[in-house]
């Protein structure tokens, strides 16, 4: 079994605009193949084998989800050590993607201190004293410190920082920023888009989460809330932040704010003024529910136990939030201008990074 999969955007087009798109996945469902009828021993063992993208939220939720349905309460410890190990991984996470990624988007090679960087963020430890590995990784891939960055309150500071164009993601955020401008300049501000979904805040409804899933057999892998599509991660977390805020005002889109708000994420975690938010409660029915606020968004393990064996095993991951076909991809694509095949692929591109799947991308025309 190919445990990755993959995601494939097809693209119609009508009159020189995107008619109709299709976005399907060939991930398997693991939780139903592989966990379900194991004990939570053998699922624990299971988790840390099956995922190398996110091991470590996709083994502290399971774990969480695990201690839940039978029936133990997660204690301070237990809670703040996923946090650390959730944290460690976000950075991780972003680090790679801004440092390595993010250049080659603008047909840079990451340089040697971008390199250096990005492999001291594997051993980055949440709570430890600031040291000289972890302001490379800040002056890398922001220009300066943490907390300096984080000084950037006003969208004339963000684009003075943009524009000095110091680091390759201020050069790549610079990129994405005039491109959305250009694109954007006869959009609707008011158009729809799905709604941000915060795992903090969604917390007290975990039941509710719980009985839409058991409602609903597709539900892992078109998730809703609460009827409707959601889009999560860094910009969900972040949305009450005002220059993230001003962000999404000023653009036709949502794609500069998610990459700064991934940035802003960054150098948060960095300065040691943020954390991942983890959590689990039993339920009604007898079961056990986690959430992990990861890298690319909320992560939900859920499982029922009987006689010790895991009757039902559901994850719902960030991709499956971001990549619903009526998501925050299908939304941004609606309608959108489609003059060349070329010019179309790189905004599709673009809006799929912006979303961060932790699975391939194709982008296929399916009538071209």
């Amino acid at each position: 079994m190919n445990l990755e999969g993959a995601l494939r955007v097809g693209l119609t087009f009508s009159d020189g605009r995107i008619a109709r798109i299709r976005i399907t996945s060939t991930r398997p469902d693991v939780a139903h193949s592989l966990l379900q009828g194991r004990t939570s021993d053998e699922i624990g063992a299971a988790v840390s084998r099956l995922f190398s993208i996110c091991s470590r939220s996709q083994a502290a939720a399971s774990e969480l989800a695990c201690a839940a349905a039978a029936g133990e309460e997660s204690t301070p410890e237990a809670l703040a050590r996923c946090s650390a190990a959730v944290s460690a991984e976000i950075v991780r996470e972003c680090a790679w993607r801004t440092l390595l990624d993010w250049p080659l988007r603008i047909d840079e090679k990451p340089g040697a201190d971008a390199v250096t960087a990005a492999r001291a963020s594997l051993s980055f430890q949440p709570g430890a004293p600031a040291d000289a590995a972890t302001n490379a990784i800040a002056v890398a891939a922001l220009g300066v410190g943490a907390d300096e960055w984080l000084a950037l309150r006003s969208l004339s500071e963000l684009d003075r920082w943009i524009d000095a164009g110091e680091t390759a993601s201020a050069r790549f955020i610079r990129q994405v920023r005039d491109d959305d401008a250009a694109a954007g300049a006869g959009n609707d501000p008011a158009a729809p888009e799905v709604a941000l979904l915060d795992g903090r805040d969604q917390a007290a409804s975990m039941q509710e989460l719980w009985d839409a899933c058991d409602a609903d057999s597709g539900f892992a892998r078109h998730p809703t809330w609460r009827g409707a599509p959601a889009e999560t991660g860094a910009l969900a977390r972040l949305q009450s932040d005002p220059l993230i805020g001003a962000l999404i005002r000023r653009s036709g889109s949502r794609v500069p704010a998610r990459f700064v708000a991934r940035l802003s994420e960054l150098a948060l975690l960095l300065a040691g003024r943020g954390s991942a938010a983890v959590g689990a409660r039993a339920v009604a029915s007898g079961g056990g529910i986690a959430w992990v606020e990861n890298a690319r968004g909320l992560l939900v393990h859920q499982v029922r136990l009987e006689q010790g064996y895991a009757s039902i095993y559901r994850i719902v991951a960030p991709t499956e939030w971001n990549f619903h076909p009526r998501g925050a991809l299908a939304v941004a694509l609606a309608n959108a201008p489609a003059a060349d095949l070329d010019g179309v692929k790189k905004h599709v591109t673009r809006l799929v990074d912006s979303l961060d799947p932790c699975v391939n991308c194709r982008v296929e025309f399916d009538d071209a």
